[in-house]
């Protein structure tokens, strides 16, 4: 996850967080800017009525810019109107409504596509309405955005006070988080290990712990389900 602030030349320049004594940082997670991340970050945060923003941990959002694949698409009839259900496989999916004219792009299921949109919520549920939307020209664009927010999503969990009491280690996980992603990383096959195969080598964590992990991890980027939602390998293996 990283925040960017629209700046001069034909892009977004990357902001910089401050130091604890920055008297800016309670501006810096202020809404500005777009929010690079995962739809599950989207999924996660909680809607703040009161301050007209969605807010991830400590940090608030209304702008984000996510890639993923096209599962479903819905085109009103003599209309401009287009929805897409999009998926990043982190564990959840999220419609997407484009108000486009008849010059754009005619976008089909199994396309992969970069979103920028504002998150908006609708009968209880977060969905984005689309400043733009564009295919995706190669797969590298999709390896640094996953790198992007796992990189970003480690240093706003490693500013975030801890409030349950759980031990983090110095490289930010937990004990348990830790133990999964140590084990994720020897799966030598491409659909990596179940979470039975998890839970039975890590049996100082009951299964429940074990599952409410890979959710989180997933959702982070750290991880990924590959042939089911129960096999997960580690993003990067090495």
């Amino acid at each position: 996850m990283a925040l960017w602030e629209q700046g001069g030349g034909n892009g977004f320049q990357q902001r910089k967080a401050g130091g604890e004594g920055d008297p800016n940082n309670g501006q810096r997670s202020a809404i500005k800017g777009v929010l690079t991340c995962t739809i599950r970050t989207i999924l996660n945060a909680k809607h703040s009525e009161a301050e007209n923003c969605f807010i991830y941990k400590h940090f608030k959002f209304n702008t984000v810019m996510i890639m993923g694949l096209i599962r479903d698409v819905n085109h009103e009839v003599n209309g401009s109107l287009a929805t897409y259900n999009l998926d990043d496989h982190s564990g959840g999916v999220i419609e997407i409504k484009w108000w486009h004219d008849d010059s754009g792009e005619s976008l089909k299921a199994l396309t992969y596509v970069k979103v920028v949109g504002q998150v908006k919520v609708f009968s209880g549920r977060a969905h984005i309405v689309a400043h733009h939307i564009s295919r995706l020209q190669s797969l590298n664009e999709l390896v640094a955005h996953s790198i992007e927010c796992v990189h970003a999503s480690m240093a706003i969990r490693k500013q975030t006070p801890t409030t349950n009491g759980t031990k983090t280690n110095r490289n930010g996980f937990t004990l348990i988080q830790n133990a999964v992603i140590s084990f994720l990383k020897t799966a030598t096959t491409p659909e990596g290990f179940s979470v039975t195969e998890i839970s039975l080598q890590l049996k100082q964590f009951n299964e429940n712990q074990v599952r409410q992990t890979l959710e989180f991890l997933s959702g982070e980027g750290h991880i990924y389900s590959t042939t089911d939602d129960d096999h997960f390998r580690t993003a990067n293996n090495n």
